[in-house]
């Protein structure tokens, strides 16, 4: 993974190399099409290459199964042959998308990322998981399918609206927790800077999430053992997703308040020590994270965790930290303790 200003700029000469066929179906989202569409195709048009440029709708709805169709059939109707190479162009949601698609046309192209979100070039452009979401969860569909590069241009970020700029940095904090410590006390620093020298101070912390999320990903590349490690606050902030039709929270706000509770969980039953839970949950408040609930979740949501993909054959797998930079993954015999302590983050009027 390349972290370079610039980046963008110079797409076509960065990818020309992965498509032998020289030809690009570009993929991006309405949204960053207007900021960056034009710029990224006429650097790969620059570099010879002919470009089918898709933009889909923004949000976590695209994140299905009817996007990847449309992408399919798109690629078919240009005559796009096993020799294209597609490029995402975009947040966490493009990458699933353009990746999964990737993976299923022609039984399978290459791909590159321009991760243009802090939520994809600190974690979701990494790894090679793709994916679409189901009516009963998230990323309940999808596969593993390795980008060929991954070029993070931290001049996209400049752009970004407050509210997805903080729920890129919930998977900072999570790198923070679960492997680097160290990123915990340069976060507390960038709580208290203004935006614009927050976002000179941010290269090196996502320099520093993409190679240990690369560590995770050579130790367990298919997420059968320590991989699963990232998924700390995950198990609560899906369900929290998907209970709400994907219409309520970012994906990082959700990851916080899951990672509240797993912070909770993590004392009750991994030894955390409560203080050290405290810091990050205060920690994720300074960086404007919500980590609590309006009012307590009803039945759609424990139906959703219920679903999680990352249950055990009968308990709830979750991940919890003994101490700060250790995770380990956890089965639970029941969910009482689990909804004590959900109940513990409804805000009280």
């Amino acid at each position: 993974m390349r972290v370079e200003r610039g980046l963008l700029s110079r797409a076509g000469s960065l990818v020309r190399r992965f498509a032998p066929g020289r030809s690009v179906a570009l993929v991006t989202d309405r949204t960053v099409a207007r900021l960056y569409g034009a710029r990224v195709q006429a650097s790969l048009e620059r570099a010879g290459l002919r470009v089918v440029r898709a933009a889909l709708p923004p949000g976590e709805r695209s994140k299905s199964l009817a996007s990847v169709r449309t992408l399919a059939e798109r690629w078919a109707r240009e005559g796009l042959g096993r020799d294209a190479l597609v490029v995402a162009l975009g947040g966490g949601v493009v990458s699933d998308v353009a990746g999964y698609a990737a993976a299923s046309y022609a039984r399978g192209i290459a791909w590159v990322v321009f991760p243009t979100t802090l939520l994809a070039q600190a974690d979701a452009a990494v790894g090679g998981k793709v994916g679409v979401n189901l009516t009963a969860g998230k990323n309940l569909l999808g596969g593993f399918h390795h980008p060929s590069g991954v070029f993070a241009d931290p001049d996209a970020l400049a752009t970004l609206p407050k509210r997805a700029f903080r729920s890129g940095l919930a998977e900072v904090v999570k790198m923070g927790v679960i492997r680097r410590p160290r990123l915990l006390p340069r976060l507390r620093a960038i709580a208290a800077m203004e935006r614009g020298a927050a976002l000179r101070a941010l290269p090196p912390l996502i320099r520093d999430c993409a190679a240990s999320k690369a560590w995770y990903v050579e130790r367990d590349e298919r997420d059968r053992g320590a991989r699963r490690e990232l998924n700390f606050g995950h198990t609560v902030g899906h369900a929290l997703e998907a209970a709400s039709g994907y219409r309520v929270f970012e994906h990082g706000e959700a990851v916080a308040i899951g990672m509240a509770a797993a912070l909770r969980l993590s004392v009750l039953h991994a030894g955390l020590d409560p203080v050290a839970a405290q810091d990050v949950e205060a920690l994720l408040a300074r960086l404007g994270l919500p980590t609590r609930l309006k009012r307590a979740p009803g039945a759609r949501f424990w139906s959703a965790l219920e679903r999680d993909k990352k249950r055990g054959r009968k308990r709830l797998r979750v991940v919890l930290c003994p101490a700060i930079g250790k995770a380990e993954v956890f089965e639970l015999t029941s969910l009482t303790s689990l909804r004590r302590v959900v109940q513990s983050l409804v805000r009280r009027s």
